[in-house]
């Protein structure tokens, strides 16, 4: 799909993971907060959804850093911070 890229988010109150596409052109703070209301309709048991989401690197060389919220998906896809199938954990 042009302009968006896949990422998997593991859920650690499911310990699952489940993958997303996120346009280019949001923030990371608005992709995370998009994702935390999703997976809180999704898993609605175990998980409730929360404005001050973060997702963090789970793979590669920024594995366990916070993603900074201001920064756009386009702007880590241009630096290869992230790159189609990144994996990365809400936090």
């Amino acid at each position: 799909m042009k302009d968006k890229v896949r990422i998997e988010v593991l859920l650690p109150a499911t310990q699952r993971t489940y993958d997303f596409r996120v346009p280019f052109d949001i923030t990371v703070e608005q992709g995370a907060q998009l994702i935390s209301r999703i997976l809180a309709a999704r898993e609605s048991a175990r998980y409730a959804a929360n404005n001050e989401v973060d997702l963090m690197f789970l793979d590669g060389p920024l594995s366990g850093q916070i993603v900074n919220p201001k920064e756009t998906f386009r702007s880590l896809v241009l630096s290869n911070d992230v790159v189609e199938g990144s994996q990365m954990m809400l936090a």
